[in-house]
């Protein structure tokens, strides 16, 4: 399954979805369609969910994420793209929640998964793409992360 979230940063600030059923702050986004592209599923979404056309996009992360259930282990693909700008009306409830702007200096203060604001931390500082895998309890806390940053041997990957 690949699912593509998307930021938009601008002005020092994020648009954030709060869904009710889950009491948290998430990135607007949804399930790849067939054949789509990672960025077309990102923009697709993004203007399903805000009624905004995300502008100047760009790849921001590729997340392997695994979660650990008594069956075993699932994962899944989650890629989420970073835009800097976007058109349209901002649609402020739809069917997934409601959307708010956020100062990026108060994403530690909301009620989020732990690594869906690491991924944000480092497109909100960052212009280079990261990559990592995500591990979860079967309740989704945050068991760890592994990411681009913890491999010392930078060759691998070249």
């Amino acid at each position: 399954m690949r699912v593509v979230n998307s930021l938009l940063l601008k002005d020092d600030k994020i648009l954030l979805l709060f869904k009710q059923s889950r009491q948290k702050w998430f990135l607007p986004g949804g399930k790849a369609e067939f054949s789509e592209n990672v960025i077309q599923t990102g923009i697709r979404e993004f203007f399903e969910e805000s009624g905004l056309q995300l502008q100047h996009v760009s790849l921001g992360a590729v997340t392997t994420v695994v979660v650990e259930e008594a069956e075993g282990q699932k994962e899944w693909m989650l890629y989420t793209i970073k835009g800097t700008d976007a058109d349209g009306s901002l649609q402020e409830v739809n069917r997934e929640g409601i959307l708010k702007w956020h100062d990026v200096g108060e994403l530690d203060h909301l009620p989020m998964f732990e690594g869906d604001r690491f991924i944000i931390k480092h497109l909100i500082h960052h212009d280079e793409p990261i990559v990592s895998t995500q591990f979860y309890t079967s309740t989704y806390e945050l068991i760890k992360v592994i990411s681009s940053y913890d491999v010392e041997d930078k060759e691998v990957l070249s």
